[in-house]
């Protein structure tokens, strides 16, 4: 990053030097610099957001990174029931020729966000000469690029819940300002813990068919082979039919931790593969069976219920508090989507002054989506204890 502006530095100041290129006036020049410097990092700074979030980056890896080019919604097309003209035939048997349906399209809507950079007056004459501002440019640029990676992170792996009743339902996260803007879905919408209920996500509602629902596992672990035995029953259930099985589990701190003591010294967990470490940000990715397990600080406990990103509802050991509970969402990351619209992935604007400030403002604008085209292959094993031993 460092080398990235220094060159874009001397590259944009050589520019405004040329007569007649840039406005004169030192307000214009310096805002005319922080566009096009900023717009010249979009690339790197859009890298960044989504190499911070694991699930992402490993999403991506896999192939589940998409972009679409605007559209009123997202559509994840989807197979909800099998040909049934599949049969056996000799010579001149019949051939079933019957019009077969089951091929149906879940419908996801677009959210919205956005982050501001703003450089005052003040700022701009306490940091006069083109070096000292585009010194502040990437120290603006990377307190926002972290403020979005934490608000992404939020949203698709935390969520949000409206009351504190046990195995309450996971939402999308809203906005501060306009409660009205809605947040890409989170996990625990897609891989609820109550899977036959009644809502609608990708306008498909799981308490009305059942091929719209997803594993859930109440763990009753005293042991730690007891555990083990329960992630292998919620495994196996995700395995089922056709499309795969689990190859990336999410979990929270206490529960990674578990796992970690249930592990015997003859089993191979470590993840060795170099590329998949460094998608995963570090050597804290275990393995069970075919997939990984690894743990985020914001994943939600669903059945206490606790939201670390909001500190909402009661706060488990690994928050400092008295709840006891952990989860590990298991998920099927070929049935799972992260969708962009193709002009607004972490686009930048022009540097603008407000009509009621003396500053300029820039914005980090996203535009997408989280769909899933097969909900019943991902699951989740909840309320397990962290006093197991």
């Amino acid at each position: 990053m460092e080398k990235l502006f220094a060159f874009l530095a001397g590259f944009f100041v050589r520019l405004i030097n040329q007569s007649g290129q840039i406005p004169s006036s030192e307000t214009l020049n310096y805002d005319a610099l922080l566009s096009t410097t900023l717009k010249a990092y979009r690339t790197k700074l859009a890298d960044n957001i989504t190499r911070g979030n694991k699930y992402i980056s490993y999403l991506k890896d896999k192939g589940k990174f998409k972009t679409q080019s605007g559209g009123t919604n997202i559509g994840v097309p989807l197979m909800h029931a099998q040909n049934g003209t599949a049969d056996i035939y000799s010579g001149y048997g019949l051939l079933d020729t019957t019009p077969t349906d089951g091929i149906t399209e879940a419908f996801y809507e677009w959210s919205q966000l956005s982050v501001s950079i703003t450089i005052s007056n003040k700022e701009k004459k306490q940091n006069k000469g083109d070096a000292k501002i585009l010194d502040l440019l990437k120290a603006k640029t990377m307190q926002s690029e972290v403020s979005l990676k934490e608000l992404l992170n939020a949203c698709l792996i935390g969520g949000r819940m409206t009351t504190t009743a046990g195995s309450d339902q996971i939402k999308a996260r809203i906005g501060r300002l306009d409660s009205g803007a809605v947040g890409p879905l989170p996990l625990g919408a897609f891989i609820d813990v109550s899977p036959s209920r009644s809502v609608a996500l990708g306008n498909i509602n799981g308490g009305t068919y059942a091929f719209w629902r997803n594993q859930a596992t109440s763990s009753a672990a005293t042991t730690f082979v007891g555990l083990k035995n329960e992630m292998n029953r919620t495994y196996n259930n995700c395995g089922k039919g056709v499309g795969g099985n689990v190859d990336i589990c999410i979990a929270d701190q206490v529960f990674w931790e578990t796992y970690w003591l249930a592990l015997q010294q003859n089993e191979r967990y470590i993840i060795n593969d170099k590329k998949t470490v460094d998608i995963l940000g570090g050597g804290d990715a275990l393995s069970f069976r075919g997939s990984m397990i690894f743990w985020d600080e914001l994943m939600p406990d669903p059945e206490t219920p606790y939201i670390p990103f909001d500190a909402y509802g009661t706060a488990g050991l690994g928050q400092g508090g008295s709840a006891t509970a952990s989860a590990c969402y298991m998920v099927n990351s070929d049935t799972m989507e992260y969708i962009v619209e193709s002009e607004t992935d972490f686009d930048t604007t022009p540097f603008m002054r407000p009509e009621n400030q003396d500053a300029s403002v820039a914005q980090v604008l996203w535009m997408g989506g989280t769909g899933c085209n097969n909900r019943r292959k991902n699951g989740v094993l909840y309320g397990v204890s962290q006093a197991i031993v």
